[in-house]
């Protein structure tokens, strides 16, 4: 039971089908798949090994998806951020996590550039936004678009895929920490109970740092359908997606 293993499915069965959609961008799952593959090589340039953990903290996009997968391709455990969090409370998950590796987007740069002094052990910023990156951060398609493609690491079955942090509301946030196979036995759980094919399409309107939309990550590309996401909740930005 890997997390790898279902995306290289979706690639392989629905090849031209279309990943995600997001504003103007949208992807077939070979490009996806591709483009995975190409981050994960990019990571472990970074310094990423196995078991490490690299942390996100962005609004909901299809990088956010490509990350999930890209991470544990490579090797390391996602650690994905609560946006609602302060820099004082980002500052204490990286530090108890030991991240070394953050990347952010374009509402959350400031804030990453505020927290990186205060984790030792964070090395590298990676910007994920789509206007100039900021100084000291290296950029995210620059990043894919210079990477070969790594090798899969074929993690599996109790290997860590991530760290997730509970809300915090009796003390400090615990680090949960999930393996692959509670992510494959989600996926499988979820596609099955509400009938999921290569046409359904997903809408990710949650906020995708919480486990409640995570797990849909790996069921919706199970079965090779179609994410779409929309930034963050508004009832008018719903109903339009």
């Amino acid at each position: 039971m890997q997390i790898t293993s279902m995306i290289k499915r979706a690639a392989q069965i629905n090849p031209n089908g279309i990943a995600t959609i997001f504003q103007d961008r949208q992807q077939s799952w070979s490009q996806m798949l591709d483009r995975v593959a190409r981050l994960a090589g990019a990571l472990q340039g970074l310094g990423m090994k196995p078991g490490d953990r690299v942390a996100l903290v962005s609004l909901n996009s299809d990088r956010f998806i490509e990350y999930y997968f890209a991470v544990v391709w490579g090797g390391g455990a996602m650690m994905p951020m609560n946006i609602r969090w302060s820099a004082a409370e980002c500052a204490y998950a990286l530090n108890d996590a030991g991240a070394e590796i953050l990347i952010c987007d374009a509402t959350f740069k400031d804030l990453a550039a505020e927290v990186k002094p205060q984790v030792a052990g964070l090395k590298t910023l990676i910007y994920a936004g789509d206007d100039a990156t900021p100084e000291g951060m290296e950029n995210y398609e620059d990043l894919i678009a210079a990477a070969a493609p790594a090798a899969d690491t074929e993690r599996s079955g109790d290997d860590l895929a991530g760290v997730f942090y509970t809300g915090g509301t009796t003390g400090f946030p615990k680090g949960v920490m999930l393996s692959h196979t509670n992510f494959y036995v989600a996926a499988v759980a979820n596609a099955h109970d509400i009938n999921m094919h290569d046409r359904t399409v997903y809408l990710h309107a949650a906020p995708m740092f919480h486990i409640a939309d995570l797990l849909w990550f790996s069921a919706i590309t199970l079965m090779a359908g179609t994410h779409v996401i929309i930034p963050m909740f508004t009832p008018e930005g719903t109903l339009a997606a």
